[in-house]
């Protein structure tokens, strides 16, 4: 983390207002500082903290922490930490088990906080821009509406030309990500339409924080950083996330559907915009897990405020499915200008790694049916999410791994994988069509979509996608072909298979075995998941752009076995 300078003055023109109305703070000593208090004598200057044009620089910060870069609408998460980071002689944001769950502490490691440090953003995003110049200037406006937030929503309210990678480059609010004054100053006006689909969420002047608590204590914040917290619904609704996560790109001259996950949770049993039933769960209800009761927040000079315990915490981890990138920011952190510590980015790629594996997905094998040199069973694949697994960026993949065992010997295998993480055993991982029933080791079951340009070839550049070729991910529990949005998140590919149902997959098996007939059999069956796969890696290597040498480096130093999302084992004996 960068150093912040301390203003002394400030701390003791301060320190009665930021320890009054706690009744056990009178007789202790001063606070040690708190793992998030800067170092004094930082080279912070008025040039370095005001990230102004083309807006004023806001009202000033009081106190010992200071945004690395602020303007009259948005501050770097740095400044928030002034208050909503743990602190040791403050109860506030901690765990029953004495963990850190502190909104900066979290956040920080998050894909969120580093959106735009994301090595393999910058590398596609820069190979797209040099491969076709003419639609550089779109596709970059585009992706940087929600990769860095706060530098482009500056340039929008402040009338000034859509960002590019190159001013970004520049900018401390963009090395920020989606940061706290990105998600809390969203309006709820229009949430949920299409006017704040594809990163256009109502950000406006007039710094106003949005919470999830009717009653927010808003004299601290607003003495210290001009912020008026208030409490509002919307804050806590799925449509608050789907502004960023339901992206439509056109750069081919067709509308192709980059990533819908909030589409694909409305036409779900996980949907609670029409009622709220037994299933409903919002983004944030999978994705801030609840760390139980906590102050949200502690004074500056690291002691507890007296102020409410909030119930229902959640927690700022935004935990997914990318452990893999987790672990890239940790060591390439150097390289990448990550700030959050080493631990940060072991606890979340846990986190993440616990999520997929007991959260994501289950396998159910069916009894066997043995014949003369044959086996066969059925593997029911079901999706736990509220949307289709993978979703996102269409990268993402996950496929069946299946084995037949006599003991320690492999009969019969299915998806197997090597080092590298390409799937072994098969021609053309990128060929592989919708498969309903499996006979031989070179048929294996991929969910994923397949992006073809306009002739109709596979393609990973976002500018040359003009419709999927295929797309069998699993759809949620609940997804109906009449229901909301069913044309656009339609499956495609599947015709024919009548048990590829919303929530699940059935997959036939009937493959060759050299076995006695009384031989015991024991399958076992995994899914495996991986966000970036070989295929969609390798087009970086031969760029000579300096995202992508970055992107590489780190990439062929980094352990590329997919992460398991679940596993059955079965044996008839």
């Amino acid at each position: 983390m960068k150093p912040i300078r301390l203003l002394w003055p400030a701390v003791i023109a301060l320190l009665g207002a930021a320890t009054a109305g706690s009744p056990d703070q009178d007789s202790k000593p001063a606070s040690r500082p708190s793992a998030t208090t800067p170092t004094v004598g930082s080279p912070t200057t008025a040039d370095r903290l005001q990230d102004a044009s083309p807006l004023g620089p806001g009202p000033r910060w009081r106190g010992p922490v200071r945004p690395t870069a602020a303007n009259e609408v948005f501050a770097t998460g740095d400044g928030c930490s002034m208050c909503h980071s743990a602190a040791p002689d403050a109860r506030a944001m901690r765990s029953s088990t004495g963990d850190d769950v502190s909104p900066h502490g979290l956040w920080e490691a998050s894909m969120m906080a580093n959106a735009f440090r994301d090595p393999y953003f910058r590398a596609q995003l820069a190979r797209e821009s040099a491969v076709d110049p003419e639609q550089a200037g779109s596709v970059q406006a585009l992706c940087l509406r929600c990769h860095a937030p706060m530098a482009h929503h500056t340039a929008r309210l402040g009338d000034e030309p859509a960002l590019t990678l190159a001013a970004a480059m520049k900018s401390p609010l963009a090395e920020d990500g989606v940061s706290c004054t990105v998600c809390h100053q969203i309006r709820a006006e229009g949430l949920g339409t299409e006017a704040t689909f594809n990163g256009r969420p109502k950000i406006a002047k007039g710094r106003v924080i949005y919470g999830p608590y009717e009653d927010p204590a808003g004299g601290p914040m607003r003495m210290h950083s001009g912020y008026t917290p208030l409490g509002s619904a919307h804050i806590k609704s799925s449509a608050h996330c789907g502004s960023c996560h339901t992206l439509f790109t056109g750069h081919t001259g067709d509308e192709f559907p980059e990533q819908t996950p909030y589409l694909e949770w409305r036409n779900s049993v996980f949907s609670d915009e029409t009622e709220r039933t037994a299933t409903s769960k919002s983004c944030q209800e999978c994705h801030m897990p609840r760390t139980g009761a906590t102050k949200i927040a502690r004074n500056p000079m690291g002691r507890d405020f007296n102020i409410p315990t909030r119930p229902d915490y959640a927690a700022h981890v935004f935990v997914g499915g990318n452990a893999f990138m987790l672990d890239m920011l940790r060591t390439g952190a150097k390289e990448l200008g990550v700030r959050a510590p080493e631990e940060a980015f072991v606890r979340l790629a846990a986190a993440a790694r616990k999520q997929l594996a007991e959260d994501t997905a289950s396998l159910a094998i069916s009894p066997f049916r043995k014949s003369e040199g044959r086996v066969a069973f059925d593997v029911v694949v079901t999706n736990r999410t509220g949307h289709k697994f993978p979703t996102g960026y269409p990268a993402r993949r996950a496929w069946l791994r299946v084995e037949v065992r006599a003991g320690d010997d492999v009969l019969f295998r299915s998806g197997g994988f090597d080092s590298a993480g390409r799937i072994t055993g098969v021609a053309d991982e990128r060929a592989l069509p919708h498969f309903d029933r499996i006979t031989s080791p070179d048929q294996v079951v991929v969910y994923e979509c397949v992006p073809v340009d306009a002739e109709g070839k596979p393609t990973t550049m976002l500018t040359k996608m003009a419709k999927m070729g295929k797309d069998n991910r699993l759809l949620p529990a609940g997804w109906k072909p009449d229901g909301p949005h069913a044309a656009t998140t339609a499956p495609k590919g599947t015709d024919g298979d009548a048990d590829f149902l919303g929530g699940s997959d059935t997959v036939h098996f009937d493959v060759p075995i050299q076995a006695a007939a009384d031989d015991a059999l024991t399958v076992v069956a995994w899914i495996f998941y991986q966000p970036i796969p070989p295929g969609w890696a390798e087009p970086l290597r031969t760029s000579e752009l300096p995202e992508a040498k970055t992107f590489m480096a780190l990439y062929d130093a980094a352990e590329k076995l997919p992460d398991v999302a679940a596993l059955a084992v079965r044996s008839d004996g």
